[in-house]
């Protein structure tokens, strides 16, 4: 082996032992702020892309939902109010969007209900279901429209149809398709990936609940210590919010750590409570911070 290879080599070594964090990523800029006005945040919970390339906020603190600009944060749309009738709800959670035409659920976790919206705000369909509706957390839907809800410490996973909110089956739960505590789900190419805050690992699910695989490691730096949110790229990266040293990372397909994403702090640039995340088409990295009120980009270094 030559000098070349060798110093290659080393390289690699270094980048990889633990302490040493491949950091890819550079802020870039943020928008919001903290009110309850047009585009501002107050304890938002998740994050979402609907079909128009648009971010869906779950602006919890404000009792709704914002359809913001994903260039400039500029609010396009907001639905939802306090209530307890009705569409009202009274603590969202997690909201997921249909990939198919942008009708947005929402999770509304302390009215043990769901609320499906159309993609202009509207209200139009109320899920109730006093058996198995027990504080909702988050929920995925399907490219046929069918929705895929966590329930607060329930080790399976909901499914309802999404044209009347009729119950359908509950799948996995067993095995190693228990859930400890889930805490965010969503579907990409026909694969559930739900983030098991309790058991300390992202696992992939059929549709019918089968057992897939799981991730429980930060590639070689450290173990997951609580994972609770979750994105998929169009290279098929895993964007993961997770507790420990390193709180937003970047995973391969195969589980390799390829990045860290941003820092702790409360100055513009860093985030405190990370709660949701999403990528761009263009590579882009959307950080939302529940405690700041903000949604950072970060961009990937030359």
């Amino acid at each position: 082996m030559n000098r070349k290879h060798l110093c290659l080599l080393a390289i690699l070594a270094v980048l990889f032992i633990p302490g040493c964090v491949p950091d890819n990523y550079q802020f870039e800029t943020e928008f919001g702020k903290s009110g309850s006005g047009r585009g501002e945040l107050r304890s938002p919970t998740d994050l979402c892309i609907n079909p128009d390339g648009d971010l869906v906020v779950c602006d919890s603190g404000n009792n709704r939902f914002q359809i913001l600009s994903i260039t400039d944060g500029s609010s396009k749309i907001v639905g939802g109010e306090y209530g307890t009738t009705g569409f009202k709800v009274q603590g969202l959670s997690g909201i997921g969007v249909n990939p198919s035409n942008g009708d947005i659920w929402t999770c509304d976790l302390r009215g043990n209900k769901l609320v499906k919206f159309d993609k202009r705000g509207n209200p139009i369909l109320k899920v109730v279901d006093k058996e198995k509706m027990r504080y909702p957390l988050d929920v995925a839907v399907d490219r046929k429209g069918d929705i895929y809800v966590l329930m607060s410490k329930q080790p399976q996973i909901y499914k309802f149809d999404g044209i009347a909110g009729n119950f359908l089956e509950t799948i996995g739960g067993t095995g190693k398709a228990a859930l400890l505590f889930g805490t965010s789900i969503l579907i990409h190419e026909d694969t559930l990936y739900v983030t098991d805050y309790g058991g300390k690992r992202i696992i992939k699910l059929s549709l019918k609940g089968e057992f897939l695989g799981e991730f429980d490691q930060k590639g070689d730096y450290e173990e997951m210590r609580g994972p609770s949110g979750l994105f998929i790229d169009a290279q098929g990266n895993l964007l993961v919010l997770d507790l420990g040293e390193v709180p937003v990372v970047m995973l391969d397909a195969k589980g390799q750590l390829v990045s860290k994403i941003g820092n702790f702090g409360s100055e513009k640039g860093q985030f405190l409570y990370p709660r949701g995340i999403v990528a761009r088409p263009t590579g882009e990295i959307l950080v939302l911070d529940n405690s700041r009120n903000v949604i950072l980009n970060f961009k990937k270094s030359k």
